[in-house]
């Protein structure tokens, strides 16, 4: 049986919610085991917040908390620290460098700061000190790289030199709920790396709903993943690399039907390009799917076709489609065409998209399909609209990702 650690989630709803995250007490007491001796499920709650999944982590000794965003594209995990020249405004207090007795700083020379695959994001290192260099879509991160140990909630493991960001400026428009970037990406920095993970997963709780969700990390490979097969209600897929996007996970897409109807869009739309800049992932901290232009132009007359039954409303921001939300309605069919990662079966599977999966409720009788063209961006972003009620476990050793169906 393989090491499993459990964080209990939920995800929210697009429309917002007065949800409060609660703060976190620390106990007098906290019994600790090195984390190669963890033997069984260790579980840390996730909140939900601004539509995206956040959880708590313990660092430092004496602990502090920081409360950071899910981003399964950040090779790192970084939060704002004290002191700081330029942080956004937070509704919790940055973490205290000063504070910490196991807090260290990496120098210029460390192994960490001249790992090759980071040399974009760790520069070319003057001074004492490792600096990073994060940019999170609008928005940008510069601070140290240091080390301390890390802590997860309700769980007596610790993981001792925990590499990390310390932000000491940040610019751009930052969530005030969250201290900084839980990061899932490729890496050897990433949290699931640095767990010395061979596998991790997560499920997608369904829009609005108040049942947790849990993300996992295997230090072996899934049962179900290791001969190549899985049962029914479960998909592989293939997993790629794209050298411009290195801390990405990118899906081997075929492409786009409508009430079974596969839509006329090339290939290489799907591809990386010519300048290694498209290709197709998943992103936990963006709700909507978003399409290159010209998929995305293909997709806008498509559904011009099939919605001429359906009572159109205004459109709802970036969302082109909305309408009244009837009883009787008949909406388009979606589904998303993959390469086969199965050893048995087609060349291709399919990923057929619910009603709740295709649309969002903007208003109490409006409902918007929740794709939006990427407008500048070769990149097509599966978004997490999409992917409620799906479990999805990375197989990092065999370069799979499984999506099973109603498993939250």
């Amino acid at each position: 049986m393989g090491i499993l650690l459990t964080f209990c989630s939920v995800l929210l709803l697009t429309i917002p919610l007065h949800h409060s995250v609660p703060m976190l007490s620390i106990p007098l007491h906290h019994r600790l085991m090195p984390y190669d001796t963890i033997m069984a499920h260790e579980t840390a709650d996730i909140y939900p917040a601004d539509d995206a999944y956040a959880m708590f982590l313990w660092i430092g000794t004496p602990v502090q908390i920081v409360f950071v965003r899910m981003d399964i594209r950040s090779p790192i995990t970084w939060f704002q620290c004290d002191p700081c020249n330029n942080c956004y405004l937070m509704q919790r207090p940055p973490f205290k460098t000063r504070a910490s007795n196991s807090f260290k700083e990496l120098g210029c020379y460390s192994d960490t700061c001249l790992i090759p695959m980071m040399r974009d994001i760790f520069g070319n290192c003057s001074g004492f000190t490792c600096r990073y260099n994060m940019e999170h879509h609008e928005s940008h991160s510069f601070g140290l790289m240091v080390t301390d140990t890390l802590y997860f909630e309700h769980s007596n493991v610790e993981v001792k030199d925990f590499i990390m960001g310390c932000g000491g400026s940040q610019e751009g428009p930052f969530r005030t709920q969250f201290s900084g970037v839980l990061g899932l990406g490729r890496g050897p920095l990433s949290l699931q790396s640095q767990l010395h993970a061979k596998a991790f997963s997560f499920c997608i709780v369904s829009l609005g709903s108040e049942k947790p969700s849990s993300l996992e990390f295997y230090d072996t490979i899934p049962e179900a993943n290791q001969h190549g097969v899985i049962g029914n209600g479960s998909i592989m897929v293939p997993l790629g690399e794209n050298s411009r996007y290195p801390y990405y996970y990118f899906l081997q897409f075929v492409g786009i039907s409508i009430n079974g109807f596969m839509l006329d869009i090339q290939s290489r739309v799907w591809g990386y390009g010519f300048n290694y800049d498209g290709g197709v992932v998943i992103d936990m901290g963006t709700v909507l799917t978003y399409l290159p232009s010209d998929a995305f132009s293909v997709f806008r007359s498509e559904i011009h076709r099939t919605d001429h039954h359906l009572t159109k409303r205004p459109k709802y921001k970036e969302l082109e489609f909305c309408y009244k939300d009837e009883p009787f309605n008949v909406y388009p069919t979606i589904e998303f065409h993959f390469e086969n990662g199965n050893i048995a079966g087609e060349n291709f599977v399919s990923f057929k998209l619910s009603n709740n999966q295709t649309f969002l409720r903007v208003e109490a009788s409006t409902v918007c399909l929740s794709f939006a063209e990427g407008k500048n961006s070769a990149l097509t972003v599966i978004g997490s609209n999409q992917l409620q009620g799906t479990l999805l476990t990375f197989d990092l050793v065999n370069e799979i990702l499984v999506f099973t169906y109603n498993k939250c």
